[in-house]
């Protein structure tokens, strides 16, 4: 139980590390030729040119017939924060992913150990049974004996007159 609340503020400290890390990567999205060519500009692009299509679609304004591309500026800047918001997401889902992983191993041993007592429980129980029947035979070949021994007295005895 003691681990509980460490692994919360571990997935908490993640969480919050994932923020400036995003930032980090923004930053190095706009200063580096490959991060701006190659991640940042192309997914800026297509989600201009989807946001472009849906808003249009979504004002009855008819499907656009060619979406004009953002300058390099807005689309490096749009890019920068589309991979922020990426990092910080992909953060979240790894953090809630391990945390259910942690639970369902917590699970299935409490279930293992669970199902265990009940096994012990069923031997137990069955053994009792051994010792119950073994006690009710003998208790019948006693009470057999018992009663052959009366008979063999009764007829020693003399008979009254």
């Amino acid at each position: 139980m003691v681990a509980f609340p460490i692994v919360k503020l571990a997935a908490l400290a993640v969480r919050q590390i994932s923020k400036p890390l995003a930032n980090r990567l923004k930053a190095k999205a706009k200063n580096s030729h490959f991060f701006r060519t190659y991640v940042c500009m192309p997914p800026a692009q297509f989600y201009h040119w989807v946001e472009v299509n849906v808003k249009m679609r979504m004002l009855n304004l008819g499907k656009p017939h060619e979406v004009p591309k953002l300058n390099e500026t807005m689309a490096i800047e749009l890019g920068a924060d589309l991979l922020g918001e990426a990092t910080i997401f992909m953060v979240a889902v790894l953090t809630l992913t391990a945390e259910y992983v942690r639970t369902s191993r917590n699970e299935k041993a409490k279930l293992a150990a669970t199902e265990d007592r009940f096994k012990t429980l069923e031997n137990d129980i069955e053994d009792l049974r051994f010792v119950v029947d073994k006690q009710n035979a003998e208790l019948l070949h006693l009470t057999r004996m018992y009663h052959s021994v009366d008979d063999r007295l009764v007829k020693l005895e003399p008979k009254k007159k």
